[in-house]
This record gives C-alpha cells, structure tokens and sequence, in this order.
C-alpha cells in the first residue's frame, strides 16, 4: 500500500506536469487583464461623442403614423434618434428594424455605402482616416450582436488596428474592435478555456482545471506544512 506521505509529492509533481501550463495561463492572463481598463479595450476613446438632445421643429417631421407599417400594426415601437446631422426614425418589428428619414420619411436603411462611410467617419475620434469599407455577410463572431447577419466593416489605419462594425439597418457602430481587444479576447478565451465562443466558463474542461487545480495547491500546502513540522523547510 502507497502511504499517504509518499503519494502526495508524487500527486503534486503529476498535477504540476498536467494542469500547470493552464494555471500559468490563468496568471498570465489575468495580469494581462488588469493592465488595461474596459473601456479602452472595447475602443470607446475611438467613438466620437454623441451628439447632445435633439432641436427639432415638430411641424418639419413626418408624423410617425406615415411610417410604413406603423398603421398596419406591424410596427412595436418606433424611436426618434440624432443620424449624421439629422434625425431618424427606428422602427421595430417582427422582421427586424427599419431606419427612416424623420425630415422627408424615406428609408434609409439597409445603409448603402455611401450612408456607412459617413456614418464610420461621423463616429470616429480616434488618429488616422478610414482605409477600408466592406459589407461583411456573415459578419464574425468579432461584430458582437452583429454577429451572423450583414454588418459594414470600416477598417481605420494607425496603431490601433481599429474596426467599426456598422449595423445597416439602424446605423448605430454595434461594436468597436482594436488589435488591443483581439489579444483580449484570445487570452480570455484561453482563461476560461472555451476556445471557440469564449463565452462559457462553466464547461467540464473549465471544472476540471478547476478542481486540479485546487487539488496541486492544497497538495502543495500539504508539503510545505510537513516540511515545516520536520524542521526541514530551510534545507
């Protein structure tokens, strides 16, 4: 029989050669973590500021009755909202959203080309001009809740590496990613072990690496407070 005493130094050595790559990845990931505030990692210095409440004269809008599908009864909301230099309207229903001109009612959305690019410049603080422009369809898992449907893809030079993800149909920058960012999310996908979605932390591989993990350390306290018992500690 294997007495206790021997079994866990060899536990603790098995365990370090098995699980140890993946604690140092959680080290070194976490001190990855704390260097950089959210806010920069999802690029929100490269948004430019929204502009301030609307002035608008109410007999210059469309009345949102006039919108298609408002009188219909298709339409669940509609929202009045700052576009470029103007105003839009945001309707929403089953099919998904729509954007309209709140001066004339025309519809605006899905943005062609011409509507992205303005909207990408419009919305961008950041160094360096916009250097590219494409309709992404599928858009990646990188264009946040764009992801999986046709998103635009301005793509801005300097050092950030910085991309706006522009959803069409409402014109909004649905995500801002940076080459800070996609190191971030690579290390935390390899943090919490879902190497594809990097979004489940509690997968079998996650509570696996957890529990050995938990055992090489209480395995490891167990050595150190024997060593300490027998006086050997210093030698």
């Amino acid at each position: 029989m294997v007495r206790i005493p021997r079994l866990v130094p060899r536990l603790h050595n098995i365990l370090g050669l098995v699980i140890g790559g993946q604690v140092l990845l959680w080290i070194a990931s976490g001190f990855f973590f704390s260097l950089y505030p959210i806010e920069q990692v999802r690029g929100e210095h490269l948004r430019a500021e929204p502009p301030g409440a609307l002035v608008l004269q109410s007999d210059g809008l469309v009345s949102p009755a006039n919108l298609p599908g408002v009188a219909g009864g298709t339409v669940s909301t509609v929202r009045l909202k700052p576009f470029l230099s103007g105003a839009a309207y945001e309707t929403d229903t089953a099919q998904g959203k729509a954007l309209f001109d709140a001066m004339s009612g025309a519809p605006l959305s899905p943005l062609d080309e011409a509507l992205a690019r303005q909207v990408a410049e419009a919305g961008w603080a950041g160094k360096g001009v916009l250097s590219g422009l494409a309709l992404v369809d599928p858009a990646p898992r990188e264009a946040g809740r764009g992801h999986g449907r046709a998103m635009w893809r301005a793509d801005f030079d300097g050092k950030d590496a910085a991309t706006f993800w522009i959803d069409p149909q409402t014109g909004d920058v649905a995500a801002v990613r940076t080459g800070l960012w996609r190191t971030y999310d690579l290390l935390w996908g390899l943090h919490i072990m879902d190497w594809t979605n990097r979004e489940t932390f509690t997968s079998w591989w996650m509570k696996l690496a957890g529990f050995l993990s938990l055992v090489l350390t209480l395995a490891g306290i167990w050595l150190v407070v024997e060593r300490v018992r027998k006086g050997r500690i210093l030698r």
